[in-house]
């Protein structure tokens, strides 16, 4: 019997790309597979993502995926910069954080912990957001 080489040369393709992706320092974020490295993420095209970046370490920047929930965690007291304008809905804490940037879609997104004149929050990349003590929103 001839036995098709295509199973085989699929999962050694697959292995070599999870090897890649680990010997580049990347890892998965949060509940979805997407790719980071420290708190750096951009998030998986299709799938809904999540993430807290973590106290210590690199500014928190995410780009979330377009069409898909999206849900942030910035490290108290750090930079945070959170690109989620495309996404289906976007919700971030930013940790009282010294600089906190969220481009928001026009709506379904809510920033909270939002502390400062640093704190910059944009709603569809044009309109400005409805703002509650410390909590902008985007209707």
């Amino acid at each position: 019997m001839k036995r098709s080489l295509v199973p085989f040369v699929i999962a050694a393709g697959l292995a070599l790309g999870v090897a890649a992706a680990f010997a580049a320092g990347l890892t998965g974020c949060g509940t979805s597979s997407s790719v980071c490295k420290d708190d750096h993420c951009v998030c998986s095209p299709s799938e809904p993502c999540s993430h807290d970046c973590s106290a210590g370490g690199n500014a928190c920047e995410v780009q979330c995926a377009p069409g898909e929930p999206c849900s942030v965690g910035c490290a108290p007291g750090e930079h945070c910069h959170v690109e989620c304008s495309a996404a289906s809905s976007c919700t971030v804490d930013c940790g009282s954080s010294p600089e906190c940037n969220v481009t928001c879609p026009a709506t379904g997104c809510t920033v909270e912990s939002c502390v400062g004149t640093a704190c910059e929050v944009t709603c569809g990349n044009l309109a400005l957001p409805r703002r509650s003590g410390t909590t902008a929103t985007c209707p």
